[in-house]
This record gives C-alpha cells, sequence and structure tokens, in this order.
C-alpha cells in the first residue's frame, strides 16, 4: 500500500496515511479529527547507483569505450 502525505487545512499539522491505490480519499481526517486536509504532493528520491549517470559513462575496467588510435 502506498504512502499518501497529507496537510490539515484547519490546524496545519502534515501527516502520514497509507491508502490502497482504490481507497476513497474524501474520507481522510487528521490525526485531530478536522474533514478538510489536501494531499501533500512531492517529488520521489532520486538514487544513483553505479560509476555514473551518462550514457557515455562506463563502469572502470569494462572495456566497453572506443579506443583511440
Amino acid at each position: 500500500m502506498p504512502l499518501y502525505e497529507f496537510t490539515c487545512c484547519t490546524c496545519g499539522v502534515n501527516f502520514e496515511k497509507k491508502l490502497s491505490v482504490n481507497a476513497d480519499r474524501s474520507q481522510v481526517r487528521c490525526p485531530s479529527g478536522h474533514h478538510r486536509v489536501q494531499r501533500v504532493y512531492s517529488a520521489p528520491p532520486v538514487m544513483f547507483k553505479g560509476g555514473g549517470f551518462y550514457v557515455t559513462d562506463h563502469p572502470s575496467g569494462s572495456g566497453g569505450g572506443k579506443s583511440k588510435p
């Protein structure tokens, strides 16, 4: 189940809630019981693994690069 982040429009508290994709988000309440909540959208974390992230980058010793004469 995905974890969604919400903020309460009444008291301003931020909280997280696990909901299924098909769940009715209009029934979400803040921890204080307020109904006026808004979902917070944020960028997903980016994780770079390996030696580089350009197409021309190759791990050292792989021999994948072109050799110059």
